[in-house]
């Protein structure tokens, strides 16, 4: 083949390793992967850790770890919102882990989007029970090809590419060539111009390729990765001023994402400051339209600030959404809009002790679970000036609340004594594929303690300490800030931990 004849292939090479064959984007996701549940199923108290598919359909992996006695079976049943029970196949029976007496794993497949409700259910000597833990099933983002991949994709795709070119060339060229008779100069024409028509031919697969992949990508972007509501959070020109956040996608006025309660609040946000160590409120806007609320700024020093936000909504999916927020240095201090709206505007922070005024102190330990994929347990004690456990009352229904953030917010989780599992999309999954009364059952399994009586409530409080199962997504820096009430008064403890 003459120099001549390889430039065809040669400029289709080029345009090959030039396309844009690889998306770079991806979507941050600065909530937790894993769902968490501790408690009970019937009289077996478990801990079920699931891991969020990071693709649709995609895999759902799921350890349930027997904190007392092993149940003889545990099985796991995904069922989406809109299906139900009647919808979902068999359950799947979960297996020991090899070496292992008292973990069981099991994987289920989530076909489509949106909110599940994964059934976990143990039967035993005990007798037998379950729960309903819920999760969301989102592409979060879009994974990079491994450059080793792509390497050899668009080796084979080169190659692929110069076969057509050569095989057209030399179709021009021969066919009608007789066996072992040299190709005249006209001959050696006509294989060029066969190897320019390949060329051209490949490029416009190539391109017609390319155009389809764009689609699919847009519609991939569009239509099946997460996408956050649309929200602004700002400051409303009001005296004094107000917070507001408001909820500006279209996709909020469907039905089913309609706002639930979550402890009782439709909305709770999260104001944490760039600061070192960082001011922080826990607050609950009230609502003056279906999709805006507002709250009265905290006592906070003005500056730079993260707003977390915690969302429910009525089809049983939840949602964690991020923004920023600039707080003017001189708001005048007004009565809180929530009587139970918090917040921590500066104090010393402590590895394993924070002060909450009064004398009182918080210790925090960090205790680690049988694995390393099982997490840790968060466990604060609150103790009077003497050393003697502090009654810890009922705060938004629980004994505690803990919120954990990476140093750089790239994580952010939102957790309660039961862990991560939302109570709200808990009771909403439970109401719809479970049997009459596995709402208020869900209730007592998640924590809430409004669900006992007054007593029983305060007695669980005694003891001055509450503690959250967590498994850290990432290495790094984190702070935790753990939230309680006593004596009527919200106290929140600081502390700075290394994952």
């Amino acid at each position: 083949m003459s120099p001549a004849s390889f430039r065809p292939a040669f400029w289709m090479a080029v345009m090959l390793f030039s396309l844009p064959w690889l998306p770079v984007e991806s979507r941050a996701h600065v909530g937790s992967p894993h769902i968490i549940f501790e408690g009970r199923t019937g009289d077996y108290p478990v801990r079920v850790i699931i891991r969020q598919p990071e693709v649709v359909p995609g895999l759902a992996e799921i350890h349930v770890r027997a904190l007392g006695a092993a149940p003889e079976r545990v099985t796991a049943l995904p069922m989406h919102s809109v299906a139900g029970r009647k919808g979902a196949p068999r359950p799947d029976v979960a297996t020991l882990v090899e070496g292992e007496t008292h973990l069981f794993q099991a994987q289920l497949w989530f076909m489509t989007r949106g909110a599940y409700g994964v059934e976990v259910t143990t039967e035993g000597p005990l007798g037998g029970g379950s729960v309903m833990v819920p999760v969301n099933s989102m592409a979060y983002g879009r994974k990079e090809m491994p450059l080793w991949l792509l390497t050899i994709t668009l080796s084979l795709l080169t190659l692929l590419g110069l076969g057509v070119v050569g095989i057209a060339r030399a179709g021009f060229r021969e066919a009608s060539l007789p066996p072992d008779a040299p190709a005249t100069s006209s001959l050696q024409r006509r294989g060029l111009i066969g190897a320019s028509l390949g060329a051209v031919l490949v490029a416009v697969a190539i391109y017609g390729g390319n155009l389809w992949r764009e689609v699919e990508d847009n519609q991939h972007r569009s239509r099946v990765l997460y996408r956050p509501f649309a929200h602004e959070v700002a400051l409303a020109e009001s005296d004094p001023p107000e917070l507001t956040f408001k909820l500006t996608d279209s996709r909020a006025s469907a039905r089913h994402n309609a706002l639930l309660p979550d402890h009782g609040k439709l909305v709770h946000l999260f104001l944490v400051s760039d600061t070192s160590p960082p001011a922080f409120a826990h607050l609950h806007p009230k609502g003056f339209d279906r999709l805006a609320f507002k709250s009265t700024i905290p006592p906070l020093p003005g500056g730079n600030y993260r707003v977390f936000t915690d969302l429910v909504h009525e089809g049983g999916a939840t949602q964690l959404l991020t923004n920023r927020l600039v707080l003017p240095s001189d708001v005048p201090i007004s009565p809180p809009s929530d009587p139970e709206d918090s917040w921590l505007a500066s104090r010393p922070v402590g590895e394993r002790t924070s002060e909450l005024g009064e004398g009182m102190t918080m210790q925090l330990e960090v205790v680690p679970g049988a694995s390393v994929s099982e997490g840790v347990r968060l466990r604060a004690s609150v103790r009077n000036p003497e050393g003697g456990a502090v009654t810890l009352e009922p705060y938004l229904r629980m004994l505690g609340h803990a919120v954990v953030m990476k140093e750089d917010g790239g994580r952010f989780a939102h957790l309660h004594p039961a862990g991560t599992l939302n109570m709200a999309a808990a009771r909403r999954m439970a109401d719809r594929s479970g049997p009459p009364g596995a709402a208020e059952a869900s209730d007592a399994v998640c924590g809430d303690l409004s669900v006992l009586p007054p007593e029983q409530a305060l007695a669980m409080g005694r003891e001055g300490v509450v503690s959250f199962p967590f498994v850290f997504p990432e290495m790094g820096n984190y702070w935790i800030w753990v939230q309680v009430r006593v004596k009527g008064v919200i106290r929140t403890g600081l502390f700075r931990h290394k994952a």
